[in-house]
C-alpha cells in the first residue's frame, strides 16, 4: 500500500503551520510553546486520516482476495500505457489467462483449495513479469497481463514459458495445475481494449481445447 496520502497530508499540515508561525512570529514578535508544542498532535492526525485515504484507495484497485489489481484499474491503465507505447513507437501485449479444469478443482477439493490456488497464481504471475508490467484479476479464474515494449514473439514466449516454468514449482500436493494463455499485441491485433480482448480470448480457448484434447 503506498503512502501518498499520508505524506501529502503531513506536507501540508507543516506547509500551513510553517505559515502559521511565521506569520504570528512576524505579527508579534513571538510564537507560544502551545502553537509549536501542538504540532506532533495534528501530525498524528494528519498522517491517521492520510492513511485512511490510502486504505480506500489501495482497497478499490485491488482484488481482496489475491491482491493484485482488479478489473477497476484496467482501462485507464490501457490508455496510459498504450499512450507510452504510441509516443516511443512500441508495441504492448495483452495476455489473458485462465485456470485449466478449475471447476473440477473446486469440486474435488473445496472452494477454499481453489482460492489458495488462485493466490499463488498470483504470485507467480507477479514474479514472472516486470515491475513495468501490470497483472489483474479479471474474474474469477481469469487473469489479465499488460506487459509494454514487447519488441517481438520471442519476448512474449519467454515470458510465457517463464510463468508455465514457475507454476511447476508450486509445492501443492495432489493439484496440478496448468493454465490457458492467450494474447495479442497492440497496435498490430487491435488498437481497442475490446479488440485485443477479443483476440486474445480467442487464442486462449484454442489453447484450452488443445489442453482437453491432452
Amino acid at each position: 500500500m503506498k503512502k501518498t496520502g499520508r505524506v501529502l497530508t503531513s506536507l501540508l499540515l507543516l506547509c500551513c503551520n510553517s505559515f502559521y508561525i511565521l506569520f504570528y512570529y512576524h505579527r508579534d514578535g513571538y510564537v507560544s510553546w502551545m502553537e509549536i508544542g501542538g504540532l506532533p498532535v495534528m501530525l498524528t492526525l494528519a498522517w491517521f486520516f492520510g492513511k485512511q485515504y490510502d486504505k480506500a484507495k489501495y482497497l478499490s484497485e485491488k482484488d481482496t482476495l489475491t491482491k493484485v489489481y482488479n478489473r477497476r484499474i484496467i482501462e485507464p491503465f490501457f490508455a496510459k500505457i498504450t499512450s507510452i507505447a504510441e509516443r516511443n513507437q512500441q508495441n504492448v501485449a495483452v495476455l489473458l489467462i485462465d485456470v485449466d479444469h478449475f471447476k473440477t478443482i473446486n469440486d474435488r477439493f473445496g472452494h477454499q483449495t481453489g482460492d489458495e490456488l488462485l493466490k499463488l497464481l498470483a504470485d507467480v504471475l507477479v514474479k514472472s513479469v516486470r515491475k513495468s508490467d501490470l497483472v489483474a484479476r479479471w474474474g474469477g479464474d481469469e487473469f489479465i497481463l499488460f506487459c509494454s515494449n514487447i519488441k517481438n514473439s520471442e519476448n512474449l514466449d519467454g515470458m510465457t514459458d517463464r510463468i508455465h516454468s514457475n507454476l511447476k514449482k508450486i509445492p501443492f500436493p495432489g493439484v496440478e495445475l496448468s493454465i490457458s494463455v492467450g494474447s495479442a499485441i497492440y497496435p498490430n491485433e487491435g488498437t481497442s481494449l475490446d479488440a485485443l480482448l477479443r483476440m486474445a480470448d480467442k487464442k486462449m480457448y484454442n489453447m484450452k481445447i488443445r489442453h482437453m484434447a491432452e
